[in-house]
């Protein structure tokens, strides 16, 4: 798990309620994260690693390191598919 990941082109946000708003200038679409998101999302402001995220994200929340890998990569998975995050590597 020692990829590094990092945000994708511009994208620009703003706190509503419990959301974080986001729209990609370079996909042209709003999106919306809930929960832990937001967090990940400033957490990933600078290239990070899944490790380096989970060993923050355990520190901050009551979850299990695995539990919290396998959520983190699934996130991951999500922001990578809908362009907001690329390879940093």
């Amino acid at each position: 798990m020692s990829e590094t990941f990092r945000r994708a082109g511009e994208v620009f946000t703003a706190p509503v309620d419990d959301m974080l708003l986001m729209m990609s200038v370079d996909a042209g679409k709003y999106f919306g994260l809930k929960g832990a998101g937001p967090r990940i999302w400033e957490l990933l402001e600078n290239p990070t690693t899944i490790d380096a995220l989970v060993e923050r994200l355990t520190a901050e929340y009551e979850v299990s390191p695995d539990m919290c890998a396998e959520q983190v990569s699934a996130f991951l998975g999500s922001l990578r598919q809908r362009k907001l995050l690329v390879d940093a590597g």
